[in-house]
């Protein structure tokens, strides 16, 4: 087993990293402060293909596999998350709809403008009633001459006023539950579809999540995805591709958190000794190097599953690379804060912002809890299929 990265996606994540270190982390505090990014670090993340590394390049993406987009989420990660939204959440849920289920004259129209970043995609999913439990969403779609007719309220939606096309999850049917949603691509500007209030996070500044207000929102049949009653499993499949990313992104960002932790601990002198010579704080540490290394072989091996395991295999895979990463990141980011005391509380470290940041990797596309269930559920079919095939070479006692 080979743990060395191929020379060319080395070379990538090399690419990636200085990018962000010359030209988005020094912006991270004018993103926080002003509440947007500017347009400089926007040209810079189109100009790197950052808003595309694993659309296919026949639609203008890098054509990057799945090991290659999460070793540039990875570095990405280590700036504000804006950039990570604006650009990383724009390749999977903002495109990946369109690339798994669109016709071949969507993906024409769609996919090279937000592979380039010129156009900004968003997945208009969840509700107030509908979030982990996605089979409950109550915005309806009915059939209507030549197309369908959409309406509800959809909430926390990301990037939802940068937006220039939402994939929107409607059901036919409520009686069948996820047998009825299906999925459908919106423009913005289309009539009936509007931008409700903007819902201010604890975190996430430079990029929006609002309301998407859909009142008799008509859409061609030509802009349904993969069919009516195919939404669920569509949106479960891009989940994959977006849990496999946190969980890269996981990594980024508490790799950043640790390396100012050890700068800290070499630096500043306490007792006449520098921290890192206190055993308390080698082992901190330790533990946290420990931990992010683990959640980076995890997300790694996702990543690898994602390109070359079947689906059952990936939804695991994903599942457990955001839970691992989800929890570890949060882990760091408390010790990292504990170690700068008060400097790490206040605004003038990155590590509160990273610390706020993180902690909406539990909630956002699947929680921690529902990661779990993932987890459990696939553990139970496994078990239930060895259990269901005879043991070799064992025959049926005679009557």
């Amino acid at each position: 087993m080979d743990f060395t990265l191929p020379s060319e996606l080395a070379r990538w994540q090399l690419e990636v990293r200085r990018f962000v270190e010359d030209e988005l982390q020094p912006l991270d505090a004018v993103i926080e402060e002003t509440g947007r990014v500017p347009a400089q670090a926007l040209a810079g993340l189109r100009r790197m293909g950052l808003y595309g590394t694993n659309t296919p390049v026949e639609y203008g993406g890098l054509g990057l596999s799945m090991l290659g987009s999460c070793l540039a989420i990875e570095e990405l990660a280590k700036a504000h998350i804006a950039f990570y939204y604006l650009s990383g959440v724009n390749v999977h849920i903002g495109s990946k709809p369109i690339e798994f289920a669109g016709s071949a004259a969507l993906k024409r129209r769609w996919l090279p403008a937000l592979a380039s970043g010129h156009t900004v995609g968003a997945f208009a999913l969840t509700e107030t009633e509908a979030g982990s439990d996605a089979a409950r969403l109550c915005t309806t779609a009915r059939r209507h001459d030549d197309g369908y007719v959409l309406n509800g309220r959809k909430i926390y939606i990301t990037n939802a006023a940068e937006a220039g096309l939402f994939t929107v999850f409607a059901t036919l049917d409520p009686a069948l539950g996820s047998k009825g949603i299906s999925a459908f691509v919106v423009e913005a500007g289309t009539p009936g579809l509007s931008i409700g209030r903007t819902i201010e996070m604890s975190a996430g500044r430079g990029s929006s999540h609002a309301e998407v207000l859909l009142e008799d929102c008509r859409v061609p049949a030509a802009n349904l995805l993969g069919g009516e009653g195919k939404g669920f499993s569509l949106a479960m499949r891009c989940l994959d591709a977006g849990r496999t990313h946190w969980g890269a992104y996981c990594v980024g960002a508490a790799q950043r958190l640790l390396d100012l932790a050890i700068d800290r601990a070499s630096s500043r002198q306490t007792f006449g000794r520098r921290l890192r010579d206190h055993q308390g704080l080698e082992w901190m540490l330790a533990d946290m190097a420990a931990a992010l290394h683990a959640a980076r072989l995890v997300a790694y091996e996702a990543a690898w599953r994602y390109d070359h395991d079947d689906a059952a295999v990936r939804t695991r895979a994903a599942a457990t690379s955001k839970l691992i990463g989800g929890d570890m990141v949060q882990r760091v980011a408390d010790g990292v804060l504990q170690i700068f005391g008060g400097a790490g509380y206040s605004k003038d470290q990155p590590i509160e912002r990273i610390w706020r940041e993180t902690r909406v990797v539990r909630i956002l596309d699947g929680t921690s809890e529902m990661m779990r269930h993932i987890i459990a559920r696939e553990l139970f079919r496994a078990a239930d299929r060895r259990n269901a095939q005879p043991l070799e070479g064992w025959k049926e006692p005679a009557a």
